[in-house]
């Protein structure tokens, strides 16, 4: 009998701890709570109200670029929807003589860069990517496939864990995660773990029926890669479309 005994002890000791990572495990891929979290957060920006314009107006930093240290410049950006982006980022206001525009217009991207006009594969990725991005969370919950809850958020040196919630979703093999206010329900933090990007969001402010963050700090490897501090921010603006043709190059 004591051998026995013994053997269901083991059997015991081995088994709780099993049922509670399969229970956590359960927790951790039950899409509807995560799901409706990130619905949470589109409805309290405000995500639901059409757009056609968008155009925010504020200063851009770029810490610490190799070979020229930390860079600020004048910045507007003005996205058109469906397929139109021009930023507009002067860095000769301040401390150095960099003049950058670039756009997408219906698919085809390029860049001024002082006085040079072109073309860029990573000029074209960057804009696809923002105009695929510009609404925010609700993109992602149409273009995520996969998505799970996390039961805490652990305090690191950038926030506090306490009265935030978080969700993670899957993006092309890209997971990332999203750390919600519990009270208001705007997202805090988003952390993309295939590029490694860490996007801190503060300084909300309503615009009309919109919930918007003045205030974008952007983390690359762990380091402060870029900051933007929104002076404005203003939908529906007329924009004429020959805003987004200035200084196109020919087709190549």
């Amino acid at each position: 009998m004591k051998r026995t005994f013994d053997r269901s002890i083991i059997f015991l000791a081995l088994a709780v701890p099993l049922l509670a990572a399969l229970a956590s495990a359960a927790v951790r891929a039950e899409e509807p709570g995560a799901k409706a979290l990130l619905e949470r957060a589109s409805k309290a920006l405000g995500e639901d109200k059409t757009w056609t314009t968008r155009l925010e107006r504020g200063i851009h930093i770029a810490w610490d670029t190799p070979g020229w240290g930390t860079l600020k410049a004048d910045y507007l950006r003005a996205v058109k929807k469906p397929d139109k982006v021009k930023i507009d980022q002067d860095n000769s206001a301040y401390d150095h003589p960099f003049y950058r525009t670039y756009y997408c217009n219906g698919g085809d991207a390029w860049y001024v860069v002082n006085l040079n006009v072109g073309r860029s594969p990573n000029v074209a990725a960057n804009m696809k990517s923002l105009l695929e991005r510009v609404d925010g969370v609700a993109f992602y919950l149409s273009a995520c496939d996969t998505f799970f809850s996390i039961p805490a958020v652990p305090d690191d040196s950038l926030l506090a864990g306490e009265g935030l919630l978080r969700a993670g979703c899957v993006l092309a093999g890209d997971t990332v995660l999203w750390d919600v206010d519990a009270k208001t329900g705007a997202p805090a933090r988003r952390i993309e773990r295939k590029t490694n990007r860490v996007f801190i969001l503060e300084d909300y402010r309503r615009i009309g029926e919109r919930l918007v963050p003045f205030h974008v700090t952007v983390y690359a490897g762990g380091a402060k890669a870029e900051e933007f501090l929104w002076e404005s921010v203003t939908f529906d603006e007329t924009i004429e479309d020959a805003v987004f043709e200035e200084n196109r190059p020919p087709a190549q």
